[in-house]
């Protein structure tokens, strides 16, 4: 994730860049990231620090705060597949791509790293499904040409 926005971040100096993607969640880069190509002028991105830094605090103290209360509560509430808890990431994950949705042919690469990931986790022992959907993504969006 903090690779993407390398070129967003060449205007601010390391001493700034480093410490601030310390904090980065999933949530806060695809937050920044969207936001920098809706601030964009001349089609020229334009990453807001202040931003960035709003959300991933934000989202970093709710982060180690909601583990930190899931590490104390969680063995009482047992199994918390129940409570449908399960259910929260995958969740989470689609309103990101949502909000991240360009078009269908961008999203090519996104289908064809979940069918074979799907795959992989059902015919392959282990978790390669981990390092096998993202290759392939990758590969896709190499031969589509995408920045």
């Amino acid at each position: 994730m903090g690779a993407t926005l390398v070129p967003l971040l060449m205007r601010f100096s390391k001493r700034k860049v480093l410490p601030a993607l310390f904090f980065m969640t999933d949530e806060s880069w695809a937050l920044s990231y969207s936001d920098a190509y809706k601030r964009s002028i001349n089609n020229v991105p334009h990453f807001s620090m202040p931003y960035y830094l709003a959300a991933s605090f934000s989202f970093y103290i709710m982060w180690v705060g909601c583990t930190t209360l899931g590490a104390l509560i969680g063995p009482v509430l047992g199994d918390v597949h129940r409570y449908g808890f399960d259910m929260a990431f995958p969740a989470v994950f689609l309103v990101l791509v949502r909000g991240m949705w360009s078009g269908f042919r961008k999203a090519i690469p996104w289908f064809a790293s979940l069918i074979v990931a799907v795959a992989v986790y059902h015919y392959v022992p282990g978790v390669w499904y981990v390092m096998a959907g993202p290759l392939v993504g990758l590969v896709v969006a190499w031969l589509q040409g995408d920045k």
